[in-house]
């Protein structure tokens, strides 16, 4: 205790160089307690994200090459089709329900002097319940428009407010290219996707009209299936895969021209977007931390120096060496505490300005807590030990 007081004295002593000591850590710990925090609240937006997705979902796209998020152009692929799905939800017992789906990007959508170009999706009915896409007004895509290929849409959330304002647009006449569209109903805020795309900014047809009367074609951008027992869906995506390659014909090792997305999927590619990007802001937070403990470690070699003298006073008067190092080694560790709680605050208090996606738990303390205990041993033992070593009779004698 009475070290523990004598070593804040010091520090009282002089507290422009207590201030630059501290100022290196906690410019360290803001940063490493703003990526922490930055890091736990992008995991929950992506594992939130995934379950939108479907935990439950099974996706089929074509094209040899794996795509797990959304392309950011359209490819005009044509190996899925109609009878694919009909097959797959023929035979496979797993699977609850599916849903065929066209999209195409650049379609022009219009009402009064309100205009802009969008994403047009074609779907079947179920692709609601697949997606879980709620109804926020009105009814969405049902069986009696997808056998008459009625010329209805269902707006997204954005898109409703960006055509409509706040006028409710339930049976108002809009237009997608040159053709008049009735709405029928408004989508629930969705949000974005994993990979970004705003699923919001949207209009969804039956997949009917937009094969026959939008985009002029029969074949599918992607199949969504729902599965009966999740624990069983790596089994059913094998399934899925020996289903349409016999459909295809497709000898055992020759190349798919499709592919099946699972949920963990979309997780894994997320997470490993948002780790390397956490990876690298650790790195500039743990240079920022090293910089601090060079920092503290050269002011109290330049202190053990400057206070010899002091030093070899207490050493003539009984004090043991033990009780020196300890005494330098305790300030090296109030500095670095102070400046941790210092930086630990200014680094929660930051995230939300640099992320949205940010989280607070227990997790920032901890890492300003174990980063600050290691940069004090790094920083205090070597001036602690030589604050022990100096010859008292020597420092008399300066």
């Amino acid at each position: 205790m009475k070290l523990a007081r004598e070593a804040w004295r010091s520090l009282a002593a002089h507290p422009l160089r207590a201030f630059f000591m501290a100022l290196g850590v906690a410019v360290g710990v803001a940063a490493l307690a703003a990526v922490v925090s930055i890091g736990q609240g992008a995991r929950e937006r992506i594992l939130g994200v995934v379950a939108k997705h479907g935990l439950d979902m099974l996706m089929v796209r074509p094209g040899g090459e794996r795509q797990v998020l959304a392309s950011g152009v359209d490819k005009n692929l044509s190996s899925l089709s109609e009878e694919d799905a009909l097959a797959i939800e023929g035979r496979l017992r797993n699977i609850a329900m599916v849903a065929v789906v066209q999209n195409q990007r650049g379609w022009e959508v219009a009402y009064g002097e309100n205009a802009f170009k969008t994403r047009v999706f074609g779907v079947s009915p179920k692709w609601e319940r697949i997606r879980r896409w709620r109804v926020l007004r009105g009814e969405g895509i049902e069986e009696e428009d997808l056998a008459s290929a009625a010329k209805v849409v269902v707006l997204g959330y954005n898109v409703c407010k960006d055509l409509f304002g706040e006028a409710d647009p339930v049976g108002q006449t809009m237009r997608i290219g040159n053709d008049p569209y009735r709405v029928k109903g408004v989508y629930a805020e969705m949000g974005a996707s994993a990979g970004g795309d705003q699923w919001d900014d949207r209009v969804v047809l039956p997949w009917t009209t937009t094969a026959k009367k939008l985009f002029g074609r029969a074949y599918l951008e992607q199949i969504v299936l729902r599965v009966r027992d999740v624990d069983r869906i790596q089994e059913t995506k094998g399934e899925i895969e020996s289903l349409l390659r016999e459909r295809r014909g497709l000898a055992p090792g020759a190349p798919a021209d499709f592919f099946v997305r699972e949920p963990g999927d979309v997780e894994a590619v997320a997470m490993a977007a948002s780790r390397t990007l956490e990876t690298t802001l650790l790195a500039v937070a743990g240079v920022a931390l090293l910089a601090g403990g060079i920092v503290i470690m050269n002011v109290m070699l330049l202190s053990v120096s400057q206070r010899a003298r002091e030093i070899g006073l207490r050493r003539a008067v009984g004090a043991r060496r033990g009780e020196i190092a300890a005494q330098f080694a305790l300030e090296a560790l109030f500095v670095v505490l102070l400046g941790g709680a210092a930086g630990t605050a200014c680094g929660l208090a930051g995230a939300p300005l640099l992320s949205a996606d940010h989280a607070v738990s227990w997790m920032p303390f901890a890492a300003a807590l174990g980063s600050c205990a290691a940069v004090a041993v790094l920083s205090g033992v070597y001036p602690a030990v030589r604050a022990a070593r100096v010859d008292p009779a020597a420092a008399l004698r300066r």
